[in-house]
């Protein structure tokens, strides 16, 4: 005798979630230009020479600060002295006067050491104006690398559906993968940064990843660099 099936309960709408994730996926912008040659702060250099403010964001630009210093505060949970010039975490909610103060904030290899990197996301969406400009860079294929002597660890990974998630309700969104398949696998040797890529630049990275098509390249890349815009709001749609 058959026994009857039973009976599928659906609680959400499964098929129109994942069509709006995969949406949210391909409204990102994918650039190759820094996949095997980094130039990724001299190209911040080049964008904010308009920018009157700028946050950077637990130490970003590192030796590139002086290019952009007259106008850059600094901001890390880490005190060293002299800097920075905002001690605070980015995951706590930031004071009123920062509230659209910032042509751009740039925060690269730093939301992996946060623990809540949403409500960092809404944190510099809160310190930026209208029409602003975000920088992030988030490792996706890297080894924990939690230091012992500052005060954070090392939380997450992301991939490149998971930075277009997080980048949701910014305009013009574009992620530029560093390193691709097989040079990621090979930057997890320590040595490869330290003497290969230093010596040679990107000539042996671009070879290993010759083998692979783009979008492998794409996707399984050591992290991503990422560009995004905070949209201006339009009044007018607030009219009735």
């Amino acid at each position: 005798m058959t026994q009857p099936q039973p009976t599928k309960r659906a609680i959400h709408d499964v098929e129109k979630i994942s069509d709006e994730m995969r949406a949210i996926t391909r409204r990102a912008t994918v650039d190759l230009r820094f996949l095997h040659d980094d130039g990724t702060r001299d190209f911040i250099v080049d964008e904010v020479r308009d920018a009157a403010r700028i946050l950077d964001v637990g130490a970003s630009m590192r030796d590139h600060l002086a290019a952009i210093a007259g106008r850059t505060e600094t901001m890390d949970i880490n005190d060293f002295g002299d800097y920075p010039d905002i001690l605070g975490d980015v995951c706590s909610p930031f004071p009123s006067d920062m509230e659209n103060r910032y042509d751009t904030i740039i925060a690269l290899a730093v939301l992996e050491h946060v623990y809540d990197p949403a409500a960092a996301i809404r944190n510099f969406e809160f310190a930026l104006k209208p029409g602003g400009t975000l920088f992030l860079y988030v490792p996706w294929m890297w080894r924990y690398h939690g230091p012992k002597n500052l005060l954070f660890q090392d939380y997450q990974r992301l991939s490149r559906d998971g930075m277009a998630y997080m980048l949701r309700d910014f305009d013009d969104v574009t992620l530029f993968p560093l390193r691709g398949k097989w040079a990621a696998r090979a930057n997890f040797v320590k040595f490869w940064k330290r003497r290969v890529e230093k010596n040679f630049g990107g000539r042996f990275n671009r070879l290993l990843d010759s083998r692979v098509s783009d979008w492998r390249n794409t996707v399984q890349a050591s992290g991503y660099f990422a560009k995004a815009t905070l949209p201006v709001r339009n009044l007018d749609a607030d009219v009735v």
